[in-house]
């Protein structure tokens, strides 16, 4: 019998999951395990900063529905890990995480990196643990992955101690492949027929649904359900493109006065917190009825009242619902989904003064619609910032499923292009664009490195107001004009920066020329970068929540 390393044992476990790409930062103990990796066939990604590579795991998940691998070192690089894994977590994104750990016989010593990994991840882990002994390394790395992808996904965490890794042994391990796919909990029959009932009853109905309905693959069941319904349908951010936006029944442009009317609501997939008002009042009409279905029986009522809480995964509930509808032969409610859609037509005809606007600095609304006006139906977009995302979310639309990414529920800064990496990794024959803030590009720009050496042609926009944007413009807001401390930032060259690292760069003063620019940098077949000069002073044609109604806004309009 021939004898078999820790390492190369935990690369043949990868490659059985069917991992293609490992996003990673090098440091002992690696070593070994990147050339195992290698020889399995199994892509490395190398990048600057941990944080990063699990956040390019985190968008490689997002965008393909399967579990995404990050590999970091021990102590420090487990602590730069964390924001990414914190992310993952409640950004329900189904990621493993492997970390070097000491040798076992190093243990409580003060040695170098010793930290307790396992410690400071659990709080935001679905699963986490440590391997000591060599030969259950394959079975440990199969249950990180079925803990990562099953029922609400996030991330898992698994420690590897040096000595296990390097340890040669001669005994005949089991590599387990893929846990089979389980077919998805059906819901209770009897609460089916009611929340169709309550839906049909409604004269104002509608559809709520989040990302639960990309983890499910349940974006054709749940463009059936509504069709057959006659019900629109209202994403949160991150679920956009399951409908897509040009969709009669897509009404992700009137989403507020769909939920401040609506008297009868299906929340599906989506967790109800505060990205939906807490589906309180005054986000939600307050005599509103309401049907919820979820995966995990504590997110049924969390927040509200919930008149028929369904158990259930959303792609066989909705499955359900379909049936239940066409076996009462039940009539399509259009009527609604047809206000709401000329309502958001027209919210978008008010914005074409800006949209169309030649005057600089550019203002983001005319840079978003221009990028809008160039991408492709199935574009990954990542977008990355604060008042930059309020601008890309409501102008640069959305039409494939699983292809909009943003901060999610942490508001984390920094994602766009470590997303934009991973996914870009997955769909190399798709258009990807990160388009971010000069301040959230700050916090991971370096990785134009990772993308130049792994040739991976992703194109960043960077919408360069010379400040924080949002926080600017909340202070200036409150406090006056002529207060900006730790706001303001200076006019940086990025496109410079870009070609320094040997990407293509461009700055772009003229709004005429950001389509062209745009154009350039996708044909370059290069990591791309344009340096876009935008308005800061935005109180005229605001679309944040959180500045419209501050004095200093209401005297600008």
């Amino acid at each position: 019998m021939h004898s078999i390393s820790g390492s190369k044992l935990a690369a043949q476990a990868l490659k059985k999951q069917n991992v293609e790409i490992v996003f990673t930062l090098s440091g002992m103990p690696c070593f070994g395990l990147y050339q195992a990796l290698s020889d399995e066939g199994i892509r490395l990604v190398d990048v600057r900063h941990e944080q990063a590579a699990v956040l390019m795991a985190q968008g490689y998940a997002r965008t393909t529905g399967r579990t995404g691998v990050a590999w970091v070192a021990p102590g420090p690089g487990v602590m730069n890990a964390i924001t990414g894994i914190a992310n993952c977590y409640y950004g329900s994104a189904p990621v493993v995480i492997l970390a070097g750990q000491l040798g076992i016989e190093e243990f409580e010593r003060g040695s170098f990196h010793e930290t307790p990994h396992t410690e400071l991840v659990r709080p935001i882990t679905k699963w986490c643990s440590m391997v000591y002994e060599t030969a259950r390394i394959p079975e440990y790395i199969d249950m990180a992955f079925r803990k990562a992808a099953r029922g609400m996904p996030g991330p898992a965490f698994l420690d590897l101690p040096r000595n296990l890794l390097e340890e040669e042994i001669n005994e005949s391990v089991t590599i387990l492949g893929p846990a089979p796919k389980l077919p998805g909990p059906q819901g209770d029959p009897a609460l089916v027929a009611q929340a169709v009932d309550l839906l049909a009853e409604s004269e104002k109905p509608l559809v709520v649904y989040g990302s639960g309905i990309i983890w499910s693959d349940a974006h054709r069941e749940l463009l059936q359900f509504i069709e057959t319904a006659g019900i629109p349908a209202v994403p949160t951010p991150l679920a956009r493109g399951c409908v897509s936006d040009d969709h009669p029944l897509s009404c992700f442009g009137a989403r507020s006065r769909a939920m401040a009317e609506s008297d009868g609501v299906l929340f599906i997939g989506a967790r109800l917190n505060f990205i939906l008002g807490f589906a309180r009042p005054p986000r939600f009409n307050p005599k509103v009825r309401t049907v919820q279905v979820d995966i995990i029986a504590d997110e049924i009522g969390r927040n509200r009242n919930i008149d028929v809480g369904l158990l259930g995964d959303a792609k066989a509930v909705l499955k359900q619902l379909t049936e239940q509808w066409k076996r009462k032969d039940l009539p399509a409610k259009n009527s609604w989904a047809a206000v709401l859609k000329e309502a958001e037509q027209n919210k978008r005809k008010k914005w074409m003064q800006w949209a169309q606007s030649p005057a600089k600095p550019i203002n983001p609304i005319r840079l978003c619609h221009e990028i809008d006006q160039l991408l492709d139906r199935d574009a990954l977009v990542c977008v990355d910032g604060g008042e930059i995302l309020d601008f890309a979310r409501n102008v640069i639309t959305t039409k494939a499923p699983a292809s909009r990414l943003n901060p999610g529920i942490t508001g984390l800064l920094g994602i766009g292009i470590p997303y934009a990496i991973g996914a870009k990794s997955a769909h190399p024959d798709r258009q990807v664009l990160c388009v971010c803030g000069d301040g959230a590009f700050g916090l991971n720009g370096m990785e134009l490195d990772t993308a130049f050496r792994h040739k991976i042609p992703i194109v960043v926009v960077v919408s360069n107001n010379a400040c924080w944007g949002l926080c600017a413009n909340i202070q200036r807001g409150t406090y006056g004009d002529e207060c900006t401390f730790g706001t303001m930032l200076t006019g940086t060259r990025y496109d410079l920066m870009a070609q320094a690292l040997g990407c293509y760069g461009e700055m772009v003063e003229d709004p005429d020329q950001i389509r062209p620019a745009l154009q350039r940098a996708f044909e370059s077949q290069r990591p791309a970068l344009l340096n876009v000069i935008t308005d800061p002073n935005t109180e005229r044609y605001s679309m944040s929540s959180e500045l419209r109604d501050l004095p200093f806004f209401l005297q600008g309009k």
